[in-house]
């Protein structure tokens, strides 16, 4: 398993749902407007290449896998919990 910080800019006024949903459906939190942290069995490509079918073309999505404990302030709520169950 691993962690990942997904990020997402949607180029033009879209609608942000179906990605959101999916992200919600997911082990994840949201910790800014446009980035979460996903819990999941997979590599950074898979993950991008998953969630890319929820975007249009233009738009701009990135996947970083990682292992230490983020530094940040004023995360969404939930953030330190989700965080807490696996760093």
């Amino acid at each position: 398993m691993s962690l990942f910080a997904v990020t997402y800019d949607l180029v033009a006024a879209k609608d942000y749902g179906s990605l959101i949903d999916r992200l919600k459906e997911l082990d994840t939190v949201r910790v800014q407007d446009s980035q979460w942290l996903l819990y999941a069995e997979n590599t950074a490509k898979e993950v991008k290449d998953h969630l890319a079918e929820y975007i249009d073309s233009d738009d701009r999505l990135m996947v970083i896998e990682f292992n230490k404990r983020p530094a940040y302030t004023l995360a969404l709520k939930g953030t330190n919990a989700w965080l807490d169950r696996f760093l």
